[in-house]
Parts: structure tokens; C-alpha cells; sequence
């Protein structure tokens, strides 16, 4: 069955010239992904079980023991990272966005590439927990009770938007309500790592990436071959080569950088620059990826986790691009040539349109398995950092005294809450939530990053900096996301259309001028314990005060700072020779979100 076949079967008349198209799993694909999914959720729940028997200290819960290797650390780390979002949603981005997708993926990348250079060595060698014990052993009980409230924030935000699409997969899919679905998806993630604490999660989240590369480059390699992409399809990250010229035929703006949908929005060189501040810093300080370095085996583990995590993100990621690409060159020859049009709440379902219409059935339902288990992994690492952040750090300054194995309880039962308030929060979510996880990021570029960086490579940072660059860094990326980048009247963030993606360029920028600036202005750090433990955390066996005591770095960073705090309020200008594209006929498309 083709896809033209397909939606033809499937399309109501929206007018007189035009139809939109409304998916409809067959009966085969629905059963085969139910199928698919209680083979996979039994698994998942089997290998929660049997890591209880490994959980006897807080150390195994919270951090597995210390034990996991680079490989399966990458992979969970991969499957922690990849959101039900990203496996279905970046698809419908491409096909709506175009280049802007790329930027956001690239990143992405970047951000690891960062952890992995200024981040991860140092929080294996320190041997905590999370990065909010980290800041609160590093700048005061304050600092940490600051941050553990911006990771339930960012957690909240992250985790309703994925409770709610497993809701969704489960309603369009399998026929069942979105109640239901929402209640067992979230019930079984909950339950696997609560019991199994990091341990389960760690070898679930192994297991997920296997499925979800697996769930996505199958189905493309199908796809690609059926609308002519040749031998390129056997690799379907970059399978779609020999299409390029038909491509940039039928849309010239496809791959231009400086603009998107169909080249009627520009974006400058600004806007890229602000998605890197969001999306980039916003990796490093995402408490759940950081919780991952925690658990490796070795300081050389850390590392090799984020190499092996860069290459199978990557390889998801440029998978996605390759249905996108596929989706976006059948619309412009075929559908819209017909006067078919897709609506924008479609969108996120083209991996399995695209699927269901050039794969067998069997191959076209592992999509929907790879979805929830991309959800669920996301979920369950956010679970198991809000376990450990209350029921830990938040526990252990509130009882000095407890017990290992009270520390552990707590674990448990912070967990649990964590998933069932989730669950509640998820009924009836309200729909700025459709955007959450890019908010996720833009808070926690703007609150975790720069005192994590600081806190690592500048002996000068203090509580009070700490607690000021969080305290400001948080209000803002609350403030200015919701406002659309203005404040009291001002507009701080001018990036035209869509510039709300990127309002860490201000936000961020002014936690880090203010951690700096108010450390300066405190006397920086005086405590000789905590100098001394900087210098170890970098791997030296003897201390010195000369170390990442500099005040060249520190009066880069806030001079940096403050000129793109400024240049982000300047009006954005665009790019030259964009009138010309945005004259291009456009297609019939949903609208882009404002």
C-alpha cells in the first residue's frame, strides 16, 4: 500500500479544495504493537525484579554501585536523553522546521561534548550522587535546597509532557482512553524503578536504547528504499542522498540555515546562538544526565559513556532526519500536489504514517515499541533523580544522622511519590506543556550550568554567587520563556518568531555574569577545605593556590556575559537574500507555533 493509497482511505474533506488527513492504525499494526509492547513492559518490569537483589546500601540504589561500564552507561545515558519526544516529535519538527531541527540536534551533540571535556571527569572524581549534592557540598545547604527545587522544576516540566504523549500512544494506537494509557505507562516505569532502583533503571535503560535504534532505523531503511533513495538506505542515517536534488527542486529553502518552513521564517545568526545557549548549556545541567557519570566504574568510564552516548544519539537523531526528509519530500510531490493537507496534530505521527505505508507490518510496528520505550527510559531517569534529590540530599540535611538504610527508604518512597504525583499532574495537562522539554533546558542552562562550570574550574565561586546566579538564572528562564523573552515592557530577548526557544541567551547569560560578579563582590571562596577538594576533583595529588584561582577567567566569563545579555535586546536583523526565498509558493502546512 502506498502512501498516497493510504490517506486516501483515510481523509476527511476539510473544504472544497483541500482535505486533511486523519491517520488510523490498521487493525494487524495495532495488534502488533500491543504485542510488542506487553512482551517489552514485561521485560522491563522482570529486569526491575531481579536488580532488587542487588540493592543493599544507598550506593547501590542511587548510584548502582558504582559499577557501570562506558558501553552500558552510553547506552542508558542515550535512552535517559532521548525523549518520547525526540523519537516522534523531531520528525514533525523537520517536516515543519527544516534546518532549525539540525541546529537544535547539533546542539545537542554539543552539549555532551562539553560534559564530557568540563563535567564529567570532575563529578566521578567528587562521588556523589547528583549534581545538586555536588553544589551543595561545594557552596552550602542553601545552595543545594536552591537547586534541588530547580531540578524538581525542570523534572516536572520534562516529565508531565512525556507522561502525557505514553498517554497519547497508548490512546491513538492501541484504542484505549488516554487515561488508562497514562495510568499504566506511568504505573510500570514507576514501579520498575522504584523497586529496582539505579540498578534496574541502568539496565532497563540499556535494554531501551537496543530497542529504540532498532525500532528506528529498521523502519527507515524500508522507507528510503520504497520512494527510491537506491543502496543509501541500507544506512538510514545518511541513506537519503541521491534525493537531495529532488529535494532542493521541489523546496530551495530545505537546507538553508538562515531560514525554514518553506523559507517564510528567517533565523540569523542570533537565533542559532541563543538554541545553542538553550539546548547545548541546557545538556550539561540536565540533573539526570549528570546523575549517569555518578555511576560509572571509573573516571575513564565517565568519559567513554559520553563517546559511546554521542555516537548512538547521533545515529537516532540522523535517522530522524531521514524520515523527516522522506515525509517532507512525499507531502511537497505528492499530497500537496493533490491538495491534500496534513494538520499540525498529525505531525507527530509521521513515523508511523511513514512506516505503516512502506514496511511490512511487523517492521511497522516497532515504532510504536520505540516510542514508549523512549518515554518510559526519560521518565525513569527522572524518577530516580527526583528520588534521590529528595529523599537523599534533601533528607541527609534534614537528618545528618540517618542511616544508610533510612537513606535508602527514602529512596523508595520519594521515588514512588515522584511517579504517582506525575501521573495526577499528567491528567489533564495544560498545553503549554507541548513545549516543556525545550523549557526543561532552557532552566537548566540558566541554573545548574554556570554553577556547575564555575564550581569546577574557578576556585572563586561562592555560596553567595552560587545562590544568586540560581536565584536569577531561574526566575528569568521562568519569566522570559513565558513572556516570550520581554520583561516589566522591555523585550530582552528579540529573536522574532519562535524566539522564545532560545531565551537562555539572556537568561543564561545573566546567571553567569551574577555568580561571578557576586563572588567578586563576597570575597570569593575562603574555605581551605573546599579549595583543597577543587584541586582533587581535577585529579591532582598535591593543592595549590595558584590552581583555578585566576581572575582572567572569571572577568572573561562575566564580560562575555554581559555583552550578549546586551546583544540579545538588540533588534535581530535578516539575513540577506531571505526575501527572495520567503517569496517561494509555499505548501499547504500547519502552522508553525508561536
Amino acid at each position: 500500500m502506498t502512501l498516497a493509497t493510504l490517506l486516501a482511505a483515510l481523509l476527511l474533506p476539510a473544504s472544497a479544495a483541500a482535505a486533511e488527513y486523519r491517520f488510523e492504525p490498521t487493525s494487524m499494526l495495532s495488534t502488533l504493537g500491543i504485542i510488542y509492547t506487553v512482551v517489552m513492559v514485561t521485560l522491563f518490569l522482570y529486569v526491575g525484579w531481579i536488580s532488587k537483589r542487588r540493592l543493599s546500601t544507598s550506593d547501590d540504589f542511587y548510584a548502582a554501585g558504582r559499577k557501570v561500564g562506558g558501553l552500558s552507561n552510553g547506552l542508558a545515558m542515550t535512552s535517559n536523553y532521548m525523549s518520547l519526544a525526540t523519537f516522534l516529535g523531531f520528525t514533525a519538527l523537520l517536516w515543519k522546521l527544516q534546518y532549525l531541527l539540525m541546529a537544535i540536534v547539533f546542539s545537542f551533540l554539543g552539549g555532551f561534548i562539553m560534559i564530557s571535556i568540563a563535567v564529567a571527569p570532575s563529578l566521578r572524581r567528587w562521588g556523589k550522587f547528583t549534581s545538586m549534592q555536588f553544589i551543595g557540598e561545594r557552596f552550602g545547604h542553601t545552595a543545594k535546597i536552591i537547586s534541588v527545587l530547580c531540578m524538581i522544576l525542570l523534572a516536572m516540566l520534562y516529565l508531565v509532557g512525556q507522561m502525557k504523549g505514553i498517554g497519547n500512544v497508548f490512546q491513538v494506537m492501541f484504542h484505549i482512553d488516554y487515561t488508562t494509557g497514562l495510568v499504566i505507562g506511568g504505573l510500570v516505569v514507576t514501579t520498575y524503578v522504584t523497586v529496582g532502583g539505579m540498578y534496574g533503571l541502568s539496565y532497563n535503560q540499556t535494554v531501551q536504547a537496543v530497542i529504540m535504534t532498532i525500532a528506528i532505523m529498521l523502519p527507515t531503511a524500508f522507507i528510503l528504499w520504497n520512494i527510491g533513495a537506491g543502496i543509501g538506505s541500507v544506512f538510514p542515517p545518511f541513506g537519503y542522498g541521491d534525493l537531495i536534488p529532488e529535494m532542493t527542486a521541489a523546496l530551495p529553502t530545505y537546507f538553508d540555515p538562515f531560514s525554514t518552513v518553506n523559507g517564510t521564517v528567517p533565523f540569523s545568526f542570533k537565533f542559532h546562538t541563543a538554541i545553542l545557549f538553550s539546548i547545548a548549556f541546557g545538556t550539561i545541567g540536565l540533573p539526570h544526565i549528570a546523575m549517569r557519570y555518578f555511576t560509572a566504574s571509573s573516571v575513564r568510564d565517565a568519559k567513554n559513556s559520553t563517546l559511546w552516548a554521542i555516537f548512538f544519539i547521533g545515529l537516532v537523531f540522523f535517522t530522524t532526519f531521514a524520515i523527516g526528509f522522506a515525509a517532507k519530500l512525499y507531502t511537497l510531490n505528492q499530497l500537496n500536489a493533490r491538495g491534500l493537507e496534513i494538520a499540525a496534530r498529525e505531525a507527530d505521527l509521521l513515523v508511523v504514517v511513514m512506516a505503516q505505508a512502506f514496511s511490512p507490518t511487523w517492521v511497522a510496528a516497532l515504532p510504536i515499541a520505540g516510542a514508549l520505550a523512549a518515554g518510559m527510559s526519560t521518565v525513569g531517569g527522572l524518577l530516580m533523580v527526583i528520588g534521590t534529590g529528595i529523599g537523599h540530599d534533601i533528607y541527609s540535611t534534614l537528618v545528618p544522622r540517618a542511616s544508610d538504610r533510612s537513606k535508602m527508604t527514602m529512596g523508595f518512597v520519594f521515588t514512588a511519590v515522584g511517579g504517582l504525583v506525575t501521573i495526577v499532574l499528567s491528567l489533564n495537562p495544560p498545553d503549554f506543556l507541548l513545549t516543556s522539554v525545550i523549557w526543561a533546558f532552557v532552566v537548566a542552562s540558566s541554573t545548574f550550568t554556570p554553577v556547575l562550570i564555575l564550581g569546577i574550574w574557578w576556585k572563586g565561586a561562592n555560596r553567595y554567587g552560587a545562590i544568586a546566579g540560581m536565584l536569577v538564572g531561574g526566575v528569568l528562564s521562568i519569566a522570559l520563556w513565558w513572556t516570550k523573552g520581554s520583561l516589566f515592557g522591555l523585550q530582552l530577548v528579540n529573536l522574532g518568531p519562535l524566539g522564545y526557544l532560545g531565551t537562555a541567551l539572556f537568561s543564561a547569560s545573566a546567571a553567569w555574569f551574577t555568580v561571578v560578579v557576586v563572588s567578586f563582590a563576597t570575597g570569593g571562596e575562603r574555605n581551605e577545605a573546599i579549595l583543597r577538594s577543587v584541586d582533587r576533583i581535577h585529579g591532582w595529588q598535591t593543592t595549590s593556590p595558584d590552581r583555578y584561582s585566576g581572575r582572567v577567567f572569571p572577568l572573561a566569563v562575566a564580560t562575555v556575559a554581559l555583552a550578549i545579555m546586551v546583544w540579545s535586546a538588540l533588534p535581530d536583523v535578516t539575513p540577506s537574500g531571505f526575501q527572495a526565498a520567503a517569496v517561494a509558493p509555499p505548501t499547504r502546512l500547519a502552522a508553525v507555533p508561536e
